[in-house]
């Protein structure tokens, strides 16, 4: 089970995915791209996917591209953010760095070795080479440059290094042997940097699209098998996926299954009504404020409802503790403040949390010694 903390960062993520999502979502007013093409040849799919007229085509296709974006996040920001929130990981590149020359030939010849077929993946016997060639007496301390790597998710211990690249579950065929090489290359140098310690670099995968009847699940060998050439470069014990990857990142059990409630939680047809409800404290009647009547009480009861659904535990406190400032009365200037700060919302147009705003109210209660 996750912490609380760590679930309402991931609903706040995943309520930023969503406002930037219905933000960009087209409607009868958008204007619509030049498809001439995609068109052209979609005339040919009509009965199967019963299109009856080059209105709903249009429509179809737009439908189609701002669902192509939805991947675009989760992919690019969205897996990635989560992945940080779970593990206390951040996002690290590696430029311009240097390794021993003796290294860099044996990342040479695996690479070669597995690209010809003469070798087999191996993750432990390949990373015993690379500490002989960074460390055997009598290779040479020539210096070379190594080819540049951001990992995904950088989580360094006394302990150890672990690194992971989140992929795609479908990446570029051809792109397996950079992969292998880049993942190479990112150990030698950190085990260069840190001969005490142990380092891990995964591939991670955010699910298993081959596993149909468990979304959590996942069968490495099937899915290896499923992608082009990946088997020819990484053995099962170098890539992390589905509930597998999220587990480890967190180091609690069923954890992508968690991670899926809090969307379904929140992704619902209701999230623009329950958004526009919670977005401000709609439970506040200006007018009556500093008196009994300054909290609509069945407003404030839904609030809380919604934030105890979207799981946003902290704004359930931060909602208590406005209801309990707008009915005292309270001095100049802190009246002037508050006025301010509860009018405030807690998310941007951009679907970004305003978190100052939070910490200025409880800030704000703590001045005030309010029980």
């Amino acid at each position: 089970m996750l912490p609380e903390d760590k679930i309402e960062e991931i609903a706040i993520e995943t309520i930023r995915v969503l406002v930037n999502r219905f933000r960009s979502l087209p409607d009868e007013n958008s204007e619509l791209r030049n498809m001439p093409f995609h068109l052209a040849f979609l005339k040919a799919f009509y009965k199967k996917i019963d299109i009856k007229n080059e209105d709903e085509a249009i429509r179809f296709l737009t439908l189609s591209s701002w669902f192509h974006g939805l991947s675009t996040t989760l992919g690019q920001s969205y897996f990635e953010n989560v992945a940080h929130i779970l593990s206390d990981g951040e996002k690290r590149t590696f430029n311009n760095y240097s390794i021993p020359k003796s290294a860099k030939m044996i990342i040479e010849d695996i690479i070669t070795d597995l690209k010809s077929g003469s070798r087999k993946p191996n993750m432990k016997e390949e990373e015993k080479m690379l500490r002989r060639a960074l460390f055997e007496k009598g290779n040479t301390n020539e210096l070379e440059r190594g080819l540049n790597f951001t990992a995904d998710v950088y989580i360094e211990t006394k302990e150890e290094v672990i690194m992971i690249e989140l992929k795609s579950v479908r990446p570029n065929a051809g792109e397996m042997r950079g992969e292998k090489q880049k993942i190479l290359y990112g150990k030698a140098y950190l085990m260069y940097q840190f001969p005490k310690k142990k380092v891990r670099y995964y591939l991670g995968f955010p699910f298993d699209p081959t596993s149909n009847n468990d979304p959590c699940g996942y069968d490495k060998e099937r899915f290896a098998s499923y992608l082009i050439e990946f088997s020819k470069y990484f053995d099962k014990d170098e890539f992390l996926i589905a509930g597998e990857l999220w587990d480890f990142l967190s180091g609690e059990k069923d954890t992508m299954c968690e991670i899926l409630k809090i969307i379904n939680d929140i992704a619902t047809p209701k999230f623009e009504e329950e958004f526009k409800i919670v977005n401000r404290f709609c439970f506040i009647n200006e007018d009556a404020l500093y008196t009994e009547n300054a909290i609509d009480v069945k407003k404030f009861e839904k609030y809380i409802e919604i934030l105890n659904k979207w799981k946003l535990y902290s704004e359930i406190e931060l909602a208590k503790i406005v209801s309990k400032i707008g009915i005292k009365e309270i001095p100049n200037p802190y009246r002037k403040q508050f006025e301010k700060l509860i009018n405030l919302s807690m998310f941007d147009d951009t679907g970004r949390y305003n978190k100052k705003r939070k910490e200025k109210l409880m800030g704000l209660y703590d001045k005030l010694e309010i029980s």
